[in-house]
């Protein structure tokens, strides 16, 4: 019966099956009218029964708890009075916690979603720059094999310089020797 999802339960004075629906802390037999109080808890939500008490609804996520605003008692989330105090637990802050929760839900997915684009774009950005780096690598290559190229250039029109000036002052010496 521990993780069994309960849904009738027979009444302790006469047997009669009582059935249970979400939120039913307190149990009302419609035979006999007996009235008794479940040990465990039934998640407002989904149904699931809890034997032992528990914060969260272990099959949805529910809150099952909450806080009286006079005591500070920790109450069933279907309960409609405090078992402590007895004041009325207002319905509007369950169905509050009910939005705080599926706020919650709705934030946490689009937490996951951004997560998922954030890295999505971090690993495209990774391919762009890569693509980037690879061509300006190339483009760098080129450039320094242009200079070489250049400075090559400039070595042999230099050297063709110094040979045509060699020979120009050979012949002016030639003939101012003559």
């Amino acid at each position: 019966m521990n993780d069994e999802i309960l849904t009738e339960l027979a009444c302790p004075n006469c047997t009669h099956p009582i059935e249970l629906t979400a939120g039913q802390q307190q149990i009302v037999c419609p035979a006999c009218q007996s009235r008794f109080l479940l040990e465990g808890h039934v998640c407002p939500t989904c149904a699931h029964y809890h034997t032992e008490e528990t914060s969260f609804c272990r099959v949805c996520g529910t809150a099952m708890l909450r806080t009286c605003e006079r005591c500070g008692t920790s109450n069933w989330s279907g309960a409609e009075y405090c078992q402590d105090c007895g004041a009325a637990l207002d319905i509007f802050q369950l169905l509050n916690l009910h939005y705080k929760q599926a706020t919650m839900t709705r934030l946490d997915e689009q937490m996951r979603s951004a997560q998922f684009y954030k890295d999505k774009e971090r690993e495209d950005s990774e391919r762009r720059m890569a693509i980037l780096m690879a061509d300006e690598r190339e483009r760098l290559r080129q450039l320094r094999e242009r200079r070489e190229a250049q400075k090559k250039q400039d070595r042999q029109l230099m050297a063709t310089a110094v040979i045509v000036l060699s020979i120009f002052v050979v012949i002016v010496a030639a003939f101012a020797v003559l």
